[in-house]
């Protein structure tokens, strides 16, 4: 049985999803619908499979079986046509290398570079096709980092970094966004911005899939919640999903999984504080 959120059209589909690491199970029998237009967030304990569901959706991970479908078609067609972005939560960016905020956002845009003319391509980025500089220069500016365009990377805050990342995101210009705790160590001025940018990419049609620890920003601004520990634990409103109770028993089915069950020790604990959920090791 397929979980569905709602009657919206589906952005992505999956049916049957099974994932592992080594042969140990990660994500088991993964039924989910992501409404299109909508914002969802992802919500679970650490080891729960969240990234590993990432990893599966941008095509890093091939799963054990199961099937993935963007807008009715095998999703693998739309990440070649750039229709979807993500944001990992760790980038493999080297941030003392000498590279400008401007340049590491430019980066966003080199699966569309695939397209121009290849003399294009082979020189200097200041003949890139113009229409890469206005994207960079429009995700910069929704992140109010285009004062900073010429900084070196190695000189931001862990703020301004997540910052840039999301331009990256943004430059790339997807129909889908997905992103991997975009609010993860982040001051609270920039956690504010974030939030607001992702609502405006909602309100402009896109489709918004955030994994996120963060309970109070998920229930002010997310349309649907997933709750995950390897499988779909629940599907619902923020109301329904991010309850005390609800989220209780979230922790208690991470309880139930010993350290023989997932790597990285033994399950997890609960607790609350200020309204925020998080999960111990």
């Amino acid at each position: 049985m397929v979980t569905t959120l709602g009657e919206a059209p589906v952005a992505i589909k999956i049916q049957g999803l099974y994932a592992a690491y080594q042969r140990h199970p990660v994500l088991e029998n993964i039924n989910l619908q992501f409404p299109a237009g909508k914002w969802t967030a992802i919500v679970g304990p650490n080891g729960a499979g969240k990234s590993t569901l990432f990893h599966v959706l941008t095509g890093s991970m091939a799963p054990l079986r199961g099937s993935v479908k963007a807008f009715d078609e095998p999703i693998k067609a739309h990440r070649k046509a750039g229709h979807i972005a993500y944001m990992a939560q760790r980038e493999a960016i080297e941030w003392d290398f000498p590279v400008s905020v401007w340049d590491t956002v430019m980066g966003g845009r080199y699966g569309h570079m695939r397209h121009d003319a290849l003399w294009r391509r082979l020189l200097p980025s200041r003949w890139y096709h113009p229409s890469h500089a206005q994207a960079v220069k429009e995700a910069l500016e929704a992140v109010d980092m285009l004062g900073l365009a010429e900084r070196p990377i190695g000189a931001l805050s862990g703020g301004q970094k997540k910052r840039v990342l999301l331009a990256r995101t943004l430059a790339q210009q997807a129909n889908i966004l997905l992103l991997d705790e975009p609010l993860a160590g982040v001051d609270p001025p920039s956690e504010r911005l974030i939030l607001n940018v992702l609502a405006r990419e909602r309100e402009a049609g896109r489709t918004v899939i955030m994994v996120t620890h963060d309970m109070p920003g998920a229930r002010r601004h997310v349309d649907h919640v997933v709750l995950i520990n390897r499988f779909i634990r629940g599907v619902g409103t923020p109301d329904e999903m991010l309850s005390d109770a609800k989220l209780a028993e979230l922790a208690v089915s991470s309880t139930e999984q010993t350290s023989t069950d997932r790597p990285g020790g033994e399950a997890s604990s609960f607790v609350t504080a200020q309204g925020k959920v998080t999960w111990q090791n």
